[in-house]
């Protein structure tokens, strides 16, 4: 199907899954804005670059300030764009024209939109209260249903997340033959990553992570030292790209040099490429996110001992909190019109899982990452090395490996009928 079907049908659903959240709530109408330009600071007259509001996006791949979709029950919707003659900036055009015909387009001058939004009872999904038109300003309960109205992608919304998934597997493809062919610095290899991926910082779903060595332990490192790193070392790169608002989050590890302590890395690397694929082949629906991110720690807990890493059992490497400190963030988390997206997690998760973002029941047609990971991080290990938890781990190992920082692997799955589709390996592999 051409993008211009996928994307009617995308539509379609929208419309009547936002119908049936007007009617549960007694709205009459809906608008959706996609924000306004907000100042930088108070002694800066430069903006930020726009970021729509997640509900507008999903409707509509259009990045403009002050733009309106407006749903009313039963009718076309409405795209409101404001007008106003800017000679010092310019926003880029969208890649595709193909959503123009899905709505009816209205054109005002700034501060004319009153006329054409609707009357009744309408509730007004923004981030920017200050400038929000009249309405119900952002209510929870609403804005919940279209959070989850999220969580379930369409054909069209998967067709952007694979292209998204195949212009970031460019940019990985490319940084790594530059780490494996020379001493670049972390600077090097992030504007790599961009010219590879055909992007700037503006226009990345995220800011990239890129580490050398220890800096890998940071978990979310964008300090890009400029120093070229000789010699033997790591490089963790989490990068991703975005097609029509639709974002990619992938992430790799790779190992250079031919030290012992290098060797010990690239089996622990190994081992842990390993561990996430075969995360993978468990995902299936009506299974719990948590239960398979608690079922990670279990295989990372055998994973450290079959490296002779881990010396206590596996049950004791998990119950007493060593793969936690090992692994302390989440699984991962709902993928879609934003890298981080909300709707998946639908409760707490429990306390021994305080960084997952997703504590939803496996469903076809969600989306979210793997992404399990081994980090050297030192303030989490102390606690370990101090208390009678010390002769669960092999610390001369540890110390064997702390200049390679540590390991995140992360992949963006579907889940279909037939089992999971892996957006990230399948653009690899293309």
């Amino acid at each position: 199907m051409t993008l211009t079907a996928l994307y009617a049908t995308h539509i379609a659903t929208l419309q009547q899954g936002t119908e049936a959240a007007l009617a549960a709530q007694g709205f009459d109408a809906l608008v959706l804005c996609s924000g306004s330009a907000a100042m930088r600071n108070r002694f800066d007259d430069q903006t930020w670059p726009l970021h729509p509001t997640p509900a507008f996006a999903h409707w509509c791949p259009l990045y403009e300030a002050d733009a309106y979709v407006v749903i009313r029950p039963g009718q076309k919707p409405r795209l409101v764009r404001t007008i106003a003659m800017d000679f010092w900036e310019t926003q880029a055009p969208p890649e595709s024209d193909h959503f123009w015909s899905a709505f009816e387009v209205v054109e005002i001058k700034a501060g004319g939109a009153t006329d054409v939004l609707p009357g009744g009872k309408v509730a007004v999904i923004t981030r920017d209260q200050g400038t929000a038109p009249p309405g119900a300003v952002n209510p929870p309960a609403l804005i919940a249903a279209l959070d989850a109205l999220r969580t379930k992608k369409s054909e069209y919304e998967v067709a952007c997340l694979a292209e998204a998934s195949r212009r970031a597997v460019k940019g990985h493809k490319h940084v790594a033959q530059v780490f494996a062919s020379g001493t670049p610095s972390e600077l090097d290899l992030h504007l790599a990553y961009l010219l590879a991926s055909e992007q700037t910082d503006g226009t990345a779903p995220y800011q990239g992570i890129v580490a050398l060595g220890p800096h890998a332990s940071v978990l979310h490192y964008v300090a890009y030292e400029r120093t070229p790193v000789t010699g033997d070392t790591s490089f963790l790169v989490d990068a991703g790209a975005k097609y029509l608002g639709y974002g990619s989050d992938i992430t790799r590890t790779y190992v250079r040099g031919k030290s012992p302590s290098a060797l010990r890395f690239r089996e622990l690397l190994s081992h842990m490429e390993a561990l996430q694929q075969e995360v993978i082949r468990r995902i299936k629906p009506g299974l719990e996110y948590e239960d398979l991110h608690d079922e990670t720690h279990r295989l990372l807990a055998h994973a450290l001992r079959e490296l002779g890493i881990g010396r206590g059992s596996a049950e004791e490497l998990v119950a007493q909190g060593v793969t936690r400190a090992l692994l302390p963030h989440g699984l991962g988390h709902s993928l879609g019109i934003t890298v981080h997206d909300v709707g998946m997690k639908l409760r707490p998760p429990r306390a021994e899982n305080p960084f997952l973002r997703n504590t939803s029941t496996i469903e076809v047609g969600q989306v979210f990452t793997i992404e399990p990971g081994i980090y050297i991080i030192d303030a989490l290990l102390k606690p370990l090395q101090t208390d009678h938890r010390r002769e669960l781990l092999d610390w001369a190992a540890i110390a064997d490996v702390r200049a390679f920082g540590g390991i995140r692997i992360e992949d963006n799955i579907l889940v279909t009928p037939s089992g999971p589709r892996n957006l990230t390996r399948e653009a690899w592999a293309s």
